[in-house]
């Protein structure tokens, strides 16, 4: 169980840290919990070794979580992209959504204009949507958003972007390319306040890679040492059975 927990926590980490320059990546978090002796998570009525159970029933790895907190704010100068200054989410789905199952949230505000001019996703060619669910469509030439979403162009008003927030965003559920989806217990999307769009910036991510490094390195010397003392009670175990074992 402690190996497995331990190698749970290496993957995360190093994800994590493969992530340090990927725009508005939220840190994931690698939790383990104390498992409980056998007997009892089976319910079984009669406690055969109390001295056994003292020692408990090993690690166990909970569900990973998101780690959600505020990236800093790069500027870019271009019109095309967006940071979110606050708790919300911008809403992305494919040209043909069905409904709100095919629509995902996202902090990554790399866009642009596809050929039908369309604002999408730089990296998915995903729809960014109003706040009707609806693509927003661009004529060609410059735009503008405000920090409360609004888009403008040629001195009217076009869309108002889709902003959406969570309850519970650290149990959001990743699917790559910047995607997350709401999970039963992150609670549905509901409009979101208080937070700022800022035009011509990105989010930076959220992982320190000093601290990263620092948590991978140390998780691989518990790696080690975990490997290290099943090796040792193998030895033990088989130099019991060859030498107690003996049938004079």
């Amino acid at each position: 169980g402690g190996v497995l927990a331990t190698m749970h926590r290496y993957e995360v980490l190093s994800n994590n840290l493969a992530n340090v320059e990927t725009t508005a990546f939220k840190a994931d978090l690698a939790v383990s919990m104390e498992r409980l002796p056998a007997r009892i998570e089976q319910g079984a009525p009669i406690d055969p070794n109390l001295l056994l159970e003292r020692l408990g029933g090993g690690q166990l790895s909970t569900p990973t979580a998101i780690a959600f907190t505020q990236g800093g704010l790069v500027e870019t100068g271009s019109e095309h992209d967006l940071a979110l200054d606050g708790d919300a989410f911008f809403v992305v789905g494919p040209e043909r959504a069905r409904g709100e199952q095919d629509l995902s949230l996202t902090r990554d505000g790399r866009f642009t204009v596809n050929a039908d001019g369309q604002l999408v996703m730089a990296t998915t060619g995903f729809n960014v949507l109003d706040d009707r669910n609806r693509p927003i469509t661009l004529e060609p030439g410059a735009f503008a958003v405000d920090e409360n979403g609004v888009v403008r162009q040629n001195e009217r008003e076009v869309a108002q972007l889709a902003l959406r927030r969570v309850e519970h965003p650290d149990r959001l559920t990743k699917s790559g390319d910047g995607l997350l989806r709401t999970s039963p217990t992150s609670g549905a999307g509901s409009q979101a306040v208080d937070t700022r769009v800022i035009q011509g910036a990105l989010e930076e991510s959220t992982v320190n890679p000093v601290l990263a490094m620092k948590d991978l390195l140390a998780t691989s010397r518990a790696l080690e040492a975990n490997v290290r003392m099943m090796q040792y009670q193998d030895t033990i175990l088989g130099q019991a059975a060859g030498t107690l074992g003996k049938v004079n």
